[in-house]
């Protein structure tokens, strides 16, 4: 569903799963949030599809992801975002991608935290460091 300055995705039970919003577009970035359990087919489904075409639509050349409301892993797409997903954004001029997640971390999240790591560690410019939505704009900011 889009709006003015977001494009919500629900699930099939009616609960919003992802949006894209135009926040800080201002600054070139473009900034997707996660929120409550979503399945990998559909993280694919939304990365590989509209999101693609939201960041190439937006000019953006900075990504802020919002993991902190998120309650899955990671690790099931991660060659998916690596293979596919990330060259096609890098294609359509994407720079930079900070990830934020929250602080407190349970067994799911450790599983993240590796995750995330772990595609950090395999892409250049992608910084997953970040446990405020504050400290991941101000690094995208700092890279121009």
């Amino acid at each position: 569903m889009k709006t003015a300055g977001a494009i919500d995705t629900f699930n099939i039970l009616g609960s919003r799963i992802h949006t894209i919003e135009s926040t800080y577009c201002a600054d070139g970035i473009l900034t997707h949030r996660w929120f409550g359990e979503v399945f990998d087919e559909e993280i694919k489904e939304i990365l590989g599809v509209h999101f693609v075409d939201a960041f190439i639509e937006s000019k953006c050349t900075k990504l802020l992801a919002d993991l902190s409301q998120w309650a899955a892993s990671w690790d099931g797409v991660n060659d998916f975002l690596r293979d596919d997903v990330m060259p096609r954004l890098f294609a359509a001029g994407l720079r930079h991608l900070a990830v934020f997640v929250k602080r407190d971390e349970g067994t799911e999240d450790h599983a993240n935290r590796f995750a995330l790591e772990r595609f950090a560690n395999e892409i250049d410019n992608v910084n997953a460091s970040f446990f405020s939505e504050k400290a991941a704009v101000e690094w995208l900011r700092a890279r121009g």
